[in-house]
């Protein structure tokens, strides 16, 4: 009797890599959120933004409004 290993088929295997990695960008995208919420009004203007600005940056949408990458 023979036995083999089954490798994943592909499809598979990407889309749980993929999955992964939407994840860890969810997440990275949560602890930024997380430390621009817990700065002082003046830290963020020393970073040269204001509060008001901040839900677009988390967004990616400030960089495009500013003409920024």
């Amino acid at each position: 009797m023979e036995l083999r290993m089954n490798l994943p088929a592909k499809e598979p295997l990407q889309a749980f890599i993929d999955w992964f990695a939407r994840a860890l960008a969810r997440r990275r995208e949560r602890h930024q959120a997380l430390q621009l919420a817990t700065m002082s009004e003046h830290e963020l203007l020393d970073l040269g933004i204001g509060r008001s600005e901040v839900p677009a940056l988390l967004s990616g949408q400030a960089g495009a409004r500013r003409g920024r990458t």
